[in-house]
């Protein structure tokens, strides 16, 4: 049995190019008297397949077709040459808001969008409260969608994309849009998808969000496949031809920032200081047994500020203020970190950090100092907050017994020139750097003298 969801065989798409508006009329009146255009192939020779469950990357420059190759796929556009075969209902987020009537609601626009795809009102309708629910755009998903900003648009058109649940998904530069709380729920659940079967084709210049969802990448030039295969070979050649610029990142200003804990406060803080600046609220989300409860947080800088913003390789100080509503033994108060696409990029507390703390009785409360420097690249992190541990004296079983998550965002920031960075890539991992003077193969031997092996750096 075929495997294959789409088959793409020796695709071509080829536009008529005209230097003035009159030439296309020219041409229309006096068939075959003269050509008045160019011939502009945007895709050339296209084939390739992908499977059932497969998440496949196009990647390449602007004008590389990438969007072109996606509405051929979709059926939007007809293909000048070669067949495109797509066994399955499509889905398609080719822009934001696609398809939407401005005039309608945004119910009305998610009931079309179903009928467009084939779906009946009342199986819509069944849908309908799992896409209001998604979207989370609270009572404008009664109004007209023209007053919806960017952000409503993107969340309500993601939606209705991926709870159709079809065969095929096709995102066209979506992964990147909303806060960081929609981007980790978009990431979950197109990697859920995919998992129960779904076949994606992604468009996007987020290189580290195809890397981590996708299994395979096509990398097109001038409108043809240069390479197929691996996304981290293709991200690799691509990103050597491109020609790379430095954003310019304008310096944290903390004008408007509460004034600076001092050190001395910094180093034992009340438990009414941390609730003076609490980053939790009622509406804070929690799971787990209640034996713990975390009654307030406050996260602050190496000057003392409330903040979530932090330079590359700085610290950020986070206070957990916990009380015990039971007998609680073998305590463990950490903090989790997550990326953008949701990853787990960090998890800790006294106990990884080989700190003991006291055994705690009911209403009793501690507070916990955890300092983590944020040695990451730049970019935004979400984090969250956990109290661990065990009911029972000895026990060897480690309870959550409150956990907060979706805290933040964190953002990461290196505002210095590009050279001066300590690290590249992901995170910077410890690492020694040593050298000694070699003499050419072959020459004399000659003593190495002690002063010519050095520790260059040295990072604990």
């Amino acid at each position: 049995m075929d495997n294959h969801i789409v088959t793409l065989k020796g695709v071509g798409k080829k536009y008529k190019i005209y230097a003035k508006p009159s030439d296309r009329l020219k041409e229309l009146l006096l068939p075959g008297s003269r050509v008045y255009h160019n011939d502009f192939w945007a895709l050339r020779n296209i084939t390739f397949d992908t499977a059932r469950g497969e998440a496949v990357g196009l990647i390449g420059r602007n004008g590389s077709g990438k969007s072109t190759l996606l509405q051929l796929i979709c059926g939007i556009l007809r293909p000048t040459e070669g067949t495109i075969e797509a066994r399955g209902r499509i889905s398609a987020l080719l822009e934001l808001g696609a398809g939407f009537n401005p005039e309608f609601t945004g119910r009305a626009n998610v009931i079309m969008n179903g009928a467009i795809m084939g779906y009946t009102m009342e199986e819509m309708e069944e849908k309908m409260r799992s896409i209001i629910d998604y979207a989370d755009i609270g009572d404008f998903i009664d109004q007209p969608t023209k007053i919806y900003s960017t952000g409503m648009y993107v969340r309500l058109a993601f939606a209705c994309a991926v709870n159709v649940r079809p065969e095929i998904l096709i995102i066209d530069e979506a992964l990147s849009v909303g806060d960081i709380f929609f981007q980790q729920k978009s990431f979950n659940t197109i990697k859920d998808i995919i998992s129960n079967g779904t076949t994606c084709i992604v468009v996007s210049h987020d290189l580290e969000a195809l890397r981590n969802i996708c299994t395979r990448a096509v990398l097109l030039e001038r409108g043809e496949v240069t390479y197929i295969g691996s996304p981290i070979e293709a991200i690799n050649i691509y990103s050597h031809s491109v020609k790379k610029t430095s954003p310019i990142i304008v310096p944290l200003s903390h004008a408007d920032a509460a004034p600076p804990v001092s050190r001395e406060s910094r180093g034992l803080m009340s438990a009414d200081e941390i609730m003076a600046h609490n980053i939790l609220d009622n509406n804070t989300k929690r799971i787990g047994t209640g034996a713990m409860s975390i009654l307030g947080a406050r996260v602050l800088n190496k000057d003392g500020f409330d903040t979530f913003h932090i330079e590359t390789m700085e610290t950020l100080t986070f206070y957990t203020l916990v009380q015990a509503n039971e007998p609680v033994y073998d305590i463990n108060i950490g903090v989790t970190i997550y990326d953008r696409m949701g990853t787990f990029v960090f998890g800790g507390g006294n106990k990884e950090a080989g700190h003991i703390l006291p055994d705690l009785t009911a209403g009793q409360c501690v507070i916990v100092r955890n300092d983590i420097t944020f040695s990451v690249k730049s970019e935004e992190f979400s984090f969250g907050l956990v109290a661990k541990g065990a009911s029972h004296k000895g026990s060897s079983v480690m309870n959550s017994h409150d956990r907060v998550e979706m805290l933040g965002p964190i953002t990461v920031t290196f505002s210095k020139p590009e050279w001066l960075k300590p690290f590249h890539g992901i995170a910077r991992l410890p690492f020694e750097v040593k050298h000694t003077m070699a003499v050419s193969p072959g020459a004399p031997h000659s003593v190495t003298h002690e002063n010519d092996l050095s520790s260059v750096h040295t990072i604990s």
